[in-house]
């Protein structure tokens, strides 16, 4: 920087530093004026704060509405529920996404000719759908997908029923498997 152009410099940052001394001295004679609020500001502000919070604080993140005739078992598990997709499984017949699935045999088992080594062929299609739709959202929200699924099955349910649907389900990339019960008193 050459001189003059340093003088110059010097110069405009002494005129800056004079304007601001001057407008705070303004300022500072000036009567300080009360902020009033107003009834219906106060209201917008006390909605806004109620909402916030009934949606912060929900008691559960998932709601579990069982199928008719379902009766869920009961456990003395503490675990709360987490988020995921719920598969409703009785003797009756598997429901997912609303919608059922598949129809068990009369032995409250998965009709044979809909299993081969142990994967239901409609669950299966049903799971895969919902799984890339899933992925498809996490990934445009940049999360990770978690793959869980909820079981909520019949306490009259077989076991190997729960097996192929597992099988079914791990084979459609769901990763955690959550089982809905209900707490013991």
């Amino acid at each position: 920087m050459t001189p003059e152009q340093h003088a110059l410099h010097e110069a405009a940052m002494q005129a800056f530093l004079a304007k601001k001394k001057y407008k705070a001295a303004v300022r500072r004679q000036k009567d300080e004026e009360e902020a009033n609020l107003g009834m219906t500001s106060l209201m917008d502000i006390v909605s806004i704060l109620v909402i916030y919070l009934l949606k912060s604080y929900a008691s559960d993140p998932v709601v579990i509405n069982p199928t008719a005739g379902q009766k869920i078992p009961f456990s003395s598990a503490d675990a709360s529920i987490q988020d995921g997709m719920p598969v409703f499984v009785t003797v009756r017949g598997i429901t997912f996404q609303d919608q059922k699935v598949v129809t068990m045999t009369s032995e409250g088992e998965v009709d044979p000719s809909m299993v081969q080594n142990h994967l239901i062929g409609p669950l299966f299609d049903a799971f895969s759908e919902e799984a890339d739709k899933a992925k498809q959202m996490s990934e445009n929200r940049g999360v990770e997908w978690e793959g869980r699924l909820i079981v909520v099955g019949d306490q009259s349910l077989k076991f190997s029923t729960l097996i192929d649907v597992l099988f079914t389900a791990g084979r459609a990339e769901f990763k955690e498997y959550t089982f809905c019960v209900i707490r013991k008193g």
